[in-house]
């Protein structure tokens, strides 16, 4: 059984709980809720990554647009087991890293290249990673 938590410096909706078996319960049933939460929060965030990588690379100081298709190869793939939740925003295309990083020196096929690197995906990061955050402190546990 949940008592109001008689300690004047208590948060209002903090509540003790002597009785373990209770707190068990009230655990478990917290569980698949706070699973889901996150799950939602988690996936949200992600598409909200892919969008901003999208958008960074759609010009400068990021990738010009030539065709669209790699903006388009972003994609972002969530799943969840053992209790975690993880998701990834990835792309499967070639040039994905040359774009991010640039690239100086010779390919394998004996090009000789000196092309900057206009990063999209750091800065996305970086923008999206505070909000994510935060909405898992806020939004995960009641």
């Amino acid at each position: 059984m949940a008592l109001a938590n008689p300690h004047p410096n208590a948060h209002p909706d903090a509540t003790a709980f002597r009785d373990p078996i209770a707190l068990a319960a009230a655990l478990a049933r917290m569980g698949p809720a706070a699973r889901a939460r996150t799950r939602t929060i988690t996936r949200h965030h992600a598409m909200l990554l892919r969008v901003r990588i999208q958008h960074n690379a759609s010009g400068r100081p990021g990738p010009n647009v030539i065709t669209g298709q790699y903006r388009a190869s972003w994609d972002v793939r969530v799943s969840s087991s053992d209790g975690q939740v993880t998701a990834e925003v990835f792309t499967d295309a070639p040039q994905a890293r040359r774009l991010e990083y640039g690239f100086v020196g010779v390919d394998s096929l004996g090009r000789h290249y000196r092309q900057p690197p206009y990063p999209h995906v750091a800065p996305a990061f970086r923008q999206t990673e505070p909000a994510f955050i935060q909405a898992l402190e806020d939004g995960v546990l009641p």
